[in-house]
């Protein structure tokens, strides 16, 4: 979920007009963002990507933890408040390697300044509801815990999507308007169902912070192989082109699969640090967490 630019909808309404129906029965549906199909592909490989007892505690609340994947993004439809947490703008203020936030966030631990909100804070509400979730399984509220890994696991994964972490986070600095939706929702709804996500495996990480922030800066670096992805797609044609499409898949469908990887990997990383910080507690039985 990201902030939405009013020329993504005017091409897709362009689209649907002028692509004849055989060509448009080709392409994607307009989706829902990296919350839909994205999410629901992150977590159910992050389930499958714990160790035990931790996999088994987790497979048998796959239902909610998949269909629910995309709950912040509903809530932040109509929570304008909720927004800004689904995404980090590292370049607003800083330049790579981003010295002076890595300093504040993981040197100094500090608390994101109120300047900061307007261009998101996504990294410090992944720490927090991490430890919210360690705090509900330390204390057997086991409700909480699933909401709590729901929205560690939302965040984590915006962040492991290259345009959640730049000022241009839909190419409106690059004259390209509508790359974030077509990257992260029709790529991945066109593509998404054949993948078979292979993260590395979950690690207990001792600095929560150190983590998340590498995970930045990683997503961070990848963002110019998107833009050029469309940049090199849209060569010499026009974004109504079918041909675009097909060759934006192409270039970019490596990417967002190895993006979609890494954030299994890091939520899976998160819920198996949460569980070691809650001092590894007994899991319950389906049965018994209700």
């Amino acid at each position: 979920m990201r902030r939405v630019n009013g020329v993504r909808g005017s091409w897709r309404r362009l689209r649907a007009v002028l692509i004849p129906l055989l060509v448009l029965a080709q392409w994607p549906a307009a989706g829902w963002a990296w919350g839909d199909l994205g999410h629901k592909l992150i977590n159910a490989a992050a389930i499958e990507n714990l160790p035990e007892p931790l996999r088994a505690y987790y497979r048998a609340r796959r239902l909610y933890l998949v269909e629910h994947a995309s709950d912040p993004d509903l809530l932040a439809h109509d929570d304008t408040a909720e927004r800004p947490h689904h995404y980090t703008d590292l370049d607003a203020d800083d330049s790579f390697p981003f010295l002076r936030l890595r300093r504040q966030f993981v040197v100094d631990r500090s608390r994101p300044r109120p300047w900061q909100l307007r261009h998101g804070d996504s990294i410090w509400e992944i720490e927090k509801f991490t430890l919210q979730l360690a705090d509900s399984l330390q204390r057997r509220r086991w409700q909480e815990a699933e909401r709590d890994a729901v929205f560690a696991a939302h965040y984590a994964a915006d962040l492991t999507q290259p345009l959640h972490t730049v000022v241009n986070y839909d190419g409106q600095l690059t004259g390209q308007s509508g790359v974030h939706a077509r990257f992260e929702t029709e790529l991945v709804n066109a593509l998404g169902a054949g993948w078979r996500l292979e993260p590395r495996p979950a690690s207990f990480e001792p600095d929560l912070r150190a983590r998340i922030f590498q995970e930045a800066v990683n997503s961070f670096a990848c963002r110019n192989a998107v833009f050029d992805s469309d940049r090199a797609a849209v060569a010499h044609r026009s974004y109504i082109d079918p041909q675009y499409f097909a060759v934006f898949l192409q270039l970019a469908g490596p990417l967002a699969k190895q993006r979609l990887e890494a954030g299994a990997s890091l939520v899976s990383s998160l819920w198996y640090t949460a569980w070691v910080r809650a001092g590894k507690p007994q899991l319950p039985s389906d049965k018994d967490s209700r």
